[in-house]
Protein backbone atom coordinates (compact mmCIF):
# COMPACT_ATOMS: atom_id res chain seq x y z
CA UNK A 1 0.00 0.00 0.00
CA UNK A 2 1.42 3.29 -1.05
CA UNK A 3 0.98 6.31 0.88
CA UNK A 4 0.15 9.67 -0.10
CA UNK A 5 2.78 12.25 0.88
CA UNK A 6 2.13 15.03 3.12
CA UNK A 7 0.73 18.23 1.10
CA UNK A 8 -0.20 15.91 -2.15
CA UNK A 9 -3.57 14.60 -2.88
CA UNK A 10 -4.46 11.46 -4.47
CA UNK A 11 -7.03 11.67 -7.64
CA UNK A 12 -8.32 9.10 -10.24
CA UNK A 13 -9.49 10.12 -13.61
CA UNK A 14 -10.99 7.91 -16.64
CA UNK A 15 -10.65 8.92 -20.10
CA UNK A 16 -13.17 7.06 -22.71
CA UNK A 17 -11.88 7.69 -26.11
CA UNK A 18 -14.48 6.74 -28.98
CA UNK A 19 -14.87 7.33 -32.43
CA UNK A 20 -18.20 6.92 -34.40
CA UNK A 21 -16.27 6.35 -37.66
CA UNK A 22 -13.73 4.15 -37.06
CA UNK A 23 -12.13 1.51 -34.65
CA UNK A 24 -9.50 3.05 -32.16
CA UNK A 25 -6.06 1.41 -32.09
CA UNK A 26 -3.33 1.85 -29.38
CA UNK A 27 -1.41 3.84 -32.00
CA UNK A 28 -4.56 6.18 -32.63
CA UNK A 29 -5.07 6.87 -29.08
CA UNK A 30 -1.78 7.37 -27.30
CA UNK A 31 -0.81 10.62 -28.89
CA UNK A 32 -4.03 11.56 -28.02
CA UNK A 33 -3.34 10.74 -24.47
CA UNK A 34 -0.27 11.78 -24.33
CA UNK A 35 -1.21 15.36 -24.58
CA UNK A 36 -3.73 15.21 -22.34
CA UNK A 37 -0.72 13.95 -19.73
CA UNK A 38 1.49 16.77 -20.97
CA UNK A 39 -1.72 19.32 -20.59
CA UNK A 40 -1.99 18.20 -16.69
CA UNK A 41 1.58 18.32 -16.15
CA UNK A 42 1.84 21.71 -17.68
CA UNK A 43 -1.26 23.77 -16.60
CA UNK A 44 -1.87 22.12 -12.73
CA UNK A 45 2.37 20.65 -12.34
CA UNK A 46 1.05 17.31 -11.94
CA UNK A 47 2.91 14.01 -11.02
CA UNK A 48 1.10 11.61 -12.86
CA UNK A 49 2.18 8.14 -11.24
CA UNK A 50 1.69 5.55 -14.46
Amino acid sequence: MSLVPAGQRSLAFRLVYRSADQTLTDDTVEPVHQKVRAALEKQFGVTLRS
